[in-house]
């Protein structure tokens, strides 16, 4: 199974991912960069920090660039927000008010 590497580029600085994944195609890449990118802007979101300029590079065993995945990526698919069937807020319950008593 071929190793795939997640470099993160935010402007001109980049981090480089030294292990890599092994992952059965860039398909299967490209949604474990999707799902790395949802963490960093959730970590964002929640401690502050710009959420624009991010983009994760995918390289392969070469170290050639096979993907690049970008916050945009991560937040729409065809000019709409996107939804994830992992949403966890989906299976949250959900608050009911009680009905007065009849009078």
């Amino acid at each position: 199974m071929p190793t795939y590497y997640f470099h993160v580029r935010e402007g001109a600085a980049l981090s480089r991912d030294r292990e890599g994944q092994e992952l059965p195609d860039t398909d299967a890449a490209r949604a474990e960069a999707i799902r790395a990118g949802r963490e960093i802007l959730g970590e964002k979101l929640l401690h502050g920090g710009s959420l624009a300029h991010r983009q994760i590079e995918i390289a392969d065993e070469t170290g050639r660039v096979v993907d690049v995945v970008n916050s945009r990526d991560v937040l729409m698919r065809q000019g709409e927000l996107r939804s994830y069937p992992d949403d966890i807020t989906q299976s949250a319950p959900v608050a009911s008010v009680p009905k007065p008593p009849p009078r």
